[in-house]
C-alpha cells in the first residue's frame, strides 16, 4: 500500500526552500511565484512567474467563478509546460514525483488572505495531468512569510522593506487585515463547530488532498494540546481528511435521508432502502472549547 509522505516536515525546511524560490525571482510584490519542487529532495526544479490577480468575492465571500476559471486555465498551462506528463504504464501510473508549490509576493502583513485562498481554488480545478502535486500556497512579504495549511509562519524569508524603509503604508496594512479577516470566514472553524463538522465542511468546498490538513489545521487553531489527534484518527482508518469519513466516522441514521436514487418505485415508504446522508447537513450541535471530539451529528463506525 502507498502511503503519503508530506514534502515538508516543519517550518526549518519550508524556509529553506522559499529561500531559494525567492533567489530565482522575480519577487517583487504583486507577482506570484509557482516552483516545482522535488519531493524527494526538496530540491527547486524550475520556477515561473505571473501576475497576482485580485480576487473578486461576492456578499458572501465567494470567489468569482469567470476569475477562478481564467486563473485555473493558466495554472493547468503553466503546470503541463513545467512538469513531465504522468504516464501510464503496465504497473499502473507513473509515480507523483514533483509538487508545485505557489508563493504570492506582496506589501502588507505576512497572514494568508483571499489574495492567496484564491490560488487553492484555482489548482483545485486546474485538471493538469502531470507528475506533480498541486502543494500548499506562502505570502511572502516584508514582514515574513506565513503558509495557508497547516499554518506555519517565520521572519525570514521576507522582502525587501518599501524604497522610504517604512514597510507598507497605514492604509495597505488597514486593507491587509480586512483580507485577513476575510480568510478567517474561508477557512476558519465556526464558533462551536467541531472537528468533523468543520472538515466536512471544508472537504465539500476544497477536497481531499490525500493529508489530514484541515484536521490538523483545526487542531492548531482550537485544540493545540490535542497532539495526538492524527493516531487517533488513523486509529480509525482517518489516515486523510476524507477517509475520516469513509472508515472512522458516520452521521447518525436519524439525520439520513432515504437513498433513492437508485429505483424509487421499489420502497412503498420512506423507511425501506438504504439510507444516504442529505445534500446539506443539520447544523452542528457543538462542542466545549479546546474539544476534538465529534457533535452529536457523529457516532463511529463499526470496524470488524
Amino acid at each position: 500500500m502507498t502511503t503519503f509522505k508530506e514534502t515538508f516536515t516543519g517550518t526549518e525546511d519550508r524556509a529553506r526552500v522559499l529561500t531559494e524560490v525567492l533567489r530565482h525571482g522575480p519577487a517583487v510584490p504583486g507577482t506570484t511565484l509557482i516552483a516545482l519542487v522535488d519531493r524527494a529532495t526538496q530540491a527547486v526544479l524550475a520556477v515561473r512567474s505571473l501576475a497576482t490577480p485580485v480576487p473578486i468575492l461576492d456578499e458572501e465571500l465567494y470567489f468569482d467563478d469567470e476569475q477562478r476559471h481564467q486563473l485555473s486555465v493558466a495554472l493547468c498551462a503553466l503546470a503541463e509546460d513545467v512538469a513531465p506528463t504522468r504516464a501510464r504504464t503496465r504497473d499502473g501510473w507513473s509515480k507523483v514525483t514533483g509538487e508545485f508549490i505557489t508563493v504570492v509576493c506582496r506589501e502588507g502583513l505576512a497572514a494568508i488572505t483571499p489574495i492567496e485562498v484564491q490560488f487553492f481554488w484555482a489548482w483545485r480545478y486546474s485538471n493538469h495531468v502531470t507528475a506533480a502535486l498541486d502543494g500548499d500556497v506562502y505570502v511572502v512579504t516584508p514582514q515574513g512569510w506565513a503558509n495557508l495549511l497547516p499554518e506555519y509562519s517565520g521572519a525570514t524569508p521576507a522582502l525587501p522593506s518599501s524604497a522610504d524603509g517604512l514597510g507598507a503604508s497605514p492604509e495597505v496594512q488597514d486593507a491587509e487585515r480586512v483580507l485577513a479577516d476575510a480568510s478567517i470566514s474561508l477557512l476558519g472553524p465556526e464558533p462551536g463547530e467541531c472537528l468533523l463538522c468543520y472538515v466536512h465542511r471544508m472537504l465539500m468546498e476544497f477536497g481531499c488532498d490525500g493529508r489530514l490538513r484541515f484536521a490538523a489545521h483545526y487542531r492548531d487553531v482550537r485544540a493545540p494540546r490535542a497532539t495526538a489527534l492524527e493516531r487517533r484518527l488513523g486509529r480509525t482508518g482517518g489516515c486523510c481528511d476524507c477517509e475520516i469519513f469513509l472508515n472512522g466516522y458516520d452521521l447518525r441514521p436519524q439525520y439520513g435521508v432515504p437513498d433513492l436514487a437508485e429505483s424509487p418505485e421499489e420502497f412503498e415508504d420512506e423507511d425501506d432502502g438504504e439510507q444516504t446522508w442529505p445534500q446539506q447537513l443539520p447544523p452542528c450541535t457543538g462542542v466545549r472549547a479546546g474539544s476534538t471530539q465529534p457533535c452529536r451529528l457523529w457516532w463511529r463506525r463499526l470496524r470488524w
